[in-house]
């Protein structure tokens, strides 16, 4: 008798892929692949609660999800001569606010899920680390307004 039930998988955090658009000012945009150096990604919906507590509760509260913001947190080692990391971390971006830190983002999931938004790189750090080391580096990318996400053949939900 054999087992046809479907085996868990691991899964595996370098099935994401992602680019940048380098030239956010251009009417065409130049997608970058966001790989090198970068070691640790981490996914998160930044929601938004409403929390209350009412009269018939006795004392105990409630919450509500009723909002978020996708972010993506890299971080890793810098790489000069990467065209992701170049305009990541270049005086252009890392000095100045507002539209400076303005451009899109394609990310493809590991379940094959695609989702692109225009983004904003936030809390950028492009130095740190022992004298004996490369250079650590970080930065949040935060997605602004609703992404486009087109599910992909292992997502259990569609868009």
């Amino acid at each position: 008798m054999s087992d046809t039930t479907a085996k868990p998988e691991i899964a595996l955090n370098y099935g994401y892929a992602l680019k940048i658009n380098t030239t956010p000012e251009s009417e065409t945009s130049t997608m970058a692949e966001i790989k090198k150096g970068f070691d640790n990604i981490t996914e998160a919906l930044n929601e938004v609660l409403y929390q209350a507590s009412f009269l018939g509760d006795g004392g105990y509260g409630s919450t509500e999800v009723v909002g978020g913001q996708l972010t993506v947190t890299l971080t890793g080692m810098r790489y000069v001569g990467d065209a992701a990391q170049d305009y990541i971390f270049s005086d252009a971006v890392y000095y100045n606010w507002g539209k400076a830190r303005k451009t899109d983002v394609e990310m493809s999931c590991p379940d094959g899920t695609a989702i692109t938004c225009p983004v904003t790189l936030a809390k950028i750090s492009r130095s740190g680390g022992a004298a004996n080391n490369g250079t650590a580096i970080s930065v949040e990318i935060h997605f602004n307004g609703k992404p486009n996400i087109k599910s992909g053949a292992a997502s259990a939900s569609s868009t």
